[in-house]
């Protein structure tokens, strides 16, 4: 995009970092401001594949105005576009993992995702850059229509866990659950119903499914917010500035700009082991470790001063650390949200409304995380260009060290079953007897 805003649109080379950081707060805020109402669309409708689909059609708008426009302005509407379909797709996304997994490998399943989606938004300027070195600029979005038309297929192949069980009781002759939109013969006494005196009247007592505001009064929640807001921000603060930075330190082309982004992108593959982590240590020691590790390493980066090999090796090495480091927080973080739903459904049945929030959580996670995508550019962006690249390390370096601290007060290891499964076991060895 730096490359193209000087040879598209017309922007002046020295302006190429700071109208770059415009799009990416595009992007990001667009997302921020989609996020909430999906959430509350998903969980109540109960439904995946329209979020999906929606937001495919909106990412292939927004790659036909970036191919054919030659303003500021209409990438400016691009990247909206674009945030709001990366919004949709990842609360969809992690809405279905969470619907099919088991709660005690919830964290190896999210870090398989979580590689899925790191290593998208991390080899994109790894590919844009290759690609356009090849075959300039035309090039790059054919790959990327191809990839769409990839995508569409590939989620029409999605059946959801719960499409595919209301098919299963259909088919053999069960009536549908009451999580499906019907109300059960024979439901169970717990959070969707109490029976009134009459033997053949249910009355179902159904509780808000608009919950972001109960989520937002829970501490544990608040904090892991503010963990992804800041893990997003690191990220998004060097996708402003690296390419620029090796341009001008380095004199690297477009392709250079673009590998530099290699060393991050690579430890994505970790992440189902660093969600196994979570699922065995708990997110307290995994989100304090990464954050504290995170911290001096951001620092470190000041000494990158010259443009020798020994001075390359060392920005990779570090980058290559600061993507093991938030890599590993993302995981624990997601987790973390999962179980702070479990305690409140323990403690209050049914506070969350009929379906759950599962899908609401996951918006506060990703507002969060496009919130930091917005931030990072300012901070990034901004400040590199007023105060140099020292300052703007070390500024990423301490707001890491301190957000380390707040990282104490998260959950430890879980127990081997949760108190969801333990009930769903006794409701099977006890059924509810109407009549």
């Amino acid at each position: 995009m730096p490359q193209a805003l000087v040879s598209r649109a017309g922007v002046a080379f020295e302006d190429r970092e700071y109208w770059n950081s415009v799009l990416l707060i595009s992007e990001a805020g667009s997302a921020l401001a989609c996020c909430p109402i999906l959430g509350y669309l998903l969980d109540a409708s109960g439904t995946r594949q329209g979020p999906y689909l929606s937001g495919l059609v909106l990412l292939l708008a927004s790659m036909i105005i970036f191919t054919a426009s030659h303003s500021v302005t209409w990438y400016i509407i691009a990247r909206g576009l674009q945030g709001a379909a990366t919004a949709m797709v990842s609360v969809a996304g992690l809405s279905i993992v969470t619907d099919a997994v088991d709660k005690a490998s919830l964290g190896q399943m999210v870090g398989y995702l979580g590689t899925a989606m790191t290593l998208g938004f991390m080899s994109g300027p790894l590919l844009g850059g290759v690609v356009y070195e090849i075959g300039g600029f035309y090039a790059v979005f054919s790959m990327a229509f191809g990839i769409i038309a990839l995508d569409f297929l590939l989620r029409l192949a999605v059946v959801e866990k719960r499409i595919a069980e209301r098919w299963l009781c259909l088919t053999d002759g069960e009536r549908p659950s009451q999580e499906n939109g019907h109300i059960p013969e024979h439901p169970p006494y717990g959070a969707l119903g109490t029976i009134n005196s009459s033997p053949h009247t249910i009355t179902v007592i159904s509780k808000s499914t608009f919950a972001l505001g109960k989520l937002l009064k829970q501490p544990r929640i608040l904090i892991s917010l503010w963990a992804v807001i800041v893990g997003a921000l690191v990220v998004s603060a060097f996708d402003a500035t690296l390419p620029v930075f090796v341009e001008d330190k380095f004199q690297w082309n477009v392709l250079g700009a673009g590998l530099i982004f290699l060393p991050g992108a690579s430890v994505a593959i970790f992440q189902p082991f660093f969600g196994l982590l979570s699922d065995r240590l708990g997110s307290r020691v995994i989100a304090f470790a990464s954050f504290a590790t995170l911290a001096p390493s951001l620092i470190c980066l000041r000494f990158v001063e010259e443009n020798s090999p020994f001075q390359i090796a060392l920005l990779c090495v570090i980058l290559g650390l600061v993507g093991i480091c938030i890599d590993l927080s993302e995981p624990a973080l997601i987790v973390e949200m999962q179980r702070v739903l479990d305690d409140m459904e323990a403690a209050d049945p049914g506070v969350l409304g009929g379906r759950g929030a599962v899908a609401q959580a996951f918006s506060l996670e990703n507002m969060a995380h496009f919130g930091g995508l917005a931030l990072g550019p300012m901070v990034g962006g901004f400040v590199e260009f007023k105060y140099g690249w020292k300052v703007m390390t070390l500024a990423l370096g301490i707001l890491s060290a301190v957000t380390a601290i707040p990282m104490l007060w998260l959950s430890g290891p879980m127990e081997e079953v949760s108190w969801t499964e333990s009930a769903d076991e006794e409701m099977e060895r006890e059924p509810l007897l109407m009549e």
